[in-house]
């Protein structure tokens, strides 16, 4: 099972726990938690009953799916660490009680995400109880409940990935390389390391293009289908053949919104921004206008645009470049097939989102694959 097959699931368990969580000061976050009043202390709601595993499984519903009481945000806020904490026991005591997989896996998932939030919450003791209980779902012989340790451990490693030292972020990654390498590289190792790439892929290239060169070669050795199907999916290559683009010919090639193909050793000679972008994507039709004010800057200069738009319909993007006064050549294959993330360019360099800037020199090396906002100002300004 793959960290994506089972996020659904846990997705609509997190949701039971929303109420639960807001209140415990994470949606938003509370400045103070008082301790539990003797009111909360004596609820009958923090009584874990007595039974069978299918009993104490419908209580960790119940209680997950209880709103914070109290009058005040810090009463609510009381009431919600005694309610994670809880929770954490009830767990406990269902994992003890010989249930079922789905019930075993339900435990966990409440387990970890009460954990979670208790260390957000900064209470005592968590973060050791939080890091002891994702050791021990990595290193359960049931499927679903590895796959919630991974998720979680990942999670919390790569949020906060500028805030750890080079010690902590070298552990991280011996700790994925140790799993694909004991573990056979399986389809939850391919998972394993697609998730951690995605968490980091702009945040940390170098970390992302180390460990791909390490565990892809381990990966396409394997003949299990499902890794190869899952390869093929997440395209990890082409993730590394972008990561390792800097310094390094872009390759490029398709149709021309206008028509006709696309001449890319025409710009040889010239500074190019590439930009990915769509209609459809908030994101770049905000950053739009600051490409159009860099090329007026620099265009006499020589720099150029080229545009890759990512739509699926051509008339779309002709009327918005034409709105937009947008000067330079788009790209947009004429095969609907090849649109959207369909598109050559994208699956060549395994691109997952927009919008992608990126900035080739006159030599057709590209400079950076990150040219976006105050970054692509301060490239051009040290080009021209």
């Amino acid at each position: 099972m793959s960290l994506r097959t089972w996020s659904r699931r846990r997705i609509l368990l997190t949701l039971l726990l929303a109420g639960t969580l807001a209140g415990a000061g994470l949606v938003p976050s509370l400045p103070s938690v008082a301790a539990p009043s003797a009111a909360v202390e004596k609820n009958p709601l923090f009584t874990i009953p007595n039974g069978d595993a299918a009993t104490l499984h419908a209580y960790l519903e119940k209680l997950a799916g209880t709103s914070p009481q109290g009058a005040t945000e810090e009463e609510q806020g009381a009431f919600s660490v005694k309610a994670l904490n809880t929770l954490v026991q009830a767990a406990d005591r269902l994992l003890a009680a010989k249930p079922s997989e789905e019930q075993l896996t339900d435990a966990y998932n409440y387990k970890l995400q009460g954990l979670q939030a208790l260390v957000q919450l900064e209470q005592p003791e968590a973060r050791k109880k939080y890091e002891a209980a994702m050791n021990e779902a990595r290193a359960s012989k049931v499927g679903s409940v590895r796959v919630l340790g991974w998720e979680n451990y990942i999670s919390d490693r790569t949020q906060n990935w500028s805030a750890l030292d080079a010690d902590a972020r070298k552990a991280f990654h011996d700790e994925i390389l140790k799993q694909v390498q004991t573990n056979g590289a399986d389809a939850l190792d391919v998972s394993i390391v697609q998730v951690a790439v995605r968490q980091l892929e702009h945040e940390d290239d170098a970390f992302v293009a180390k460990l791909l060169e390490e565990t892809l070669p381990m990966f396409k050795k394997s003949t299990d289908k499902d890794v190869v199907a899952m390869l093929k999916d997440a395209n990890l290559e082409g993730v590394l053949r972008f990561l390792k683009l800097p310094g390094n010919e872009l390759e490029i090639k398709g149709d021309l919104l206008g028509g006709g193909q696309l001449d890319w050793k025409a710009y040889r000679g010239k500074v190019v921004i590439v930009d990915l972008w769509a209609t459809w994507c908030p994101i770049c039709r905000q950053e739009m206008p600051d490409v159009l004010e860099a090329y007026r800057a620099y265009h006499d200069k020589g720099l150029e645009v080229l545009g890759v738009s990512l739509d699926e319909s051509p008339e779309d993007a002709k009327k918005y470049l034409k709105d937009a006064h947008i000067p330079w050549d788009n790209m947009l294959q004429k095969d609907p097939k090849q649109r959207y993330f369909n598109h050559p360019l994208v699956e060549h360099y395994g691109i997952s989102g927009i919008p992608v800037t990126m900035l080739v020199g006159k030599d057709g090396r590209v400079i950076t694959t990150h040219a976006r906002g105050p970054k692509l100002q301060s490239e051009l300004a040290k080009l021209f």
